[in-house]
């Protein structure tokens, strides 16, 4: 067969292991809020409001009213490792909110590739029209999570640098690829 017909859409292009592609994003949520109880547990006063932890909080999750941001985010995690299906906006949101904490003590934040990944791509796609007009016809590239989206040329930087800015937390868009 010609080779032209690996550029086609839905075409002979080579197999690969999809087995690991889901949408359930449970462990990475879980994981996230983890971290943020962490870093939460050493805040006198966390900046962060109550009402972005209860945006976290999925349709059946226990309520925790009253209890510190800590055991919040400990609750959720715990709720969706025992079996709660998490969609990727919920993990975002937990991202964005750890990345604020993380920010609030001056801590570097750290994600997984696969949740910076996900969190990003997600975000592309909801993003207000003034960040999605930087990254129009671009790809995105992750310079230290081996994970790039999107066509056209590159623009890259770090995951978290791509998540802050795509999630509007940051005013810094990513650079040209150098070639």
């Amino acid at each position: 067969m010609s080779d032209y017909m690996r550029f086609l859409p839905l075409s002979w292009k080579e197999r690969v292991d999809e087995s690991g592609v889901h949408s359930d994003r449970r462990i990475e949520y879980a994981e996230v809020l983890e971290q943020a109880a962490l870093i939460a547990d050493r805040l006198p006063e966390p900046g962060v409001a109550i009402g972005d932890v209860d945006r976290l909080r999925a349709r059946g999750a226990p309520d925790t009213a009253g209890a510190e941001l800590p055991d919040r985010l400990r609750a959720l995690a715990a709720d969706a490792r025992n079996g709660r299906k998490v969609p990727v906006r919920f993990l975002a949101r937990a991202v964005l909110l750890y990345l604020d904490l993380a920010r609030e003590v001056g801590e570097p934040a750290r994600l997984a590739p696969l949740t910076s990944g996900a969190v990003s791509l997600y975000l592309a796609t909801a993003a207000p029209t003034e960040i999605r007009a930087v990254i129009r016809e671009h790809a995105l590239r992750a310079t230290d999570a081996g994970w790039e989206f999107g066509r056209g040329s590159v623009l890259e930087a770090t995951a978290v640098e791509l998540v802050e800015f795509l999630g509007g937390r940051s005013l810094t868009p990513p650079r040209r690829a150098a070639n």
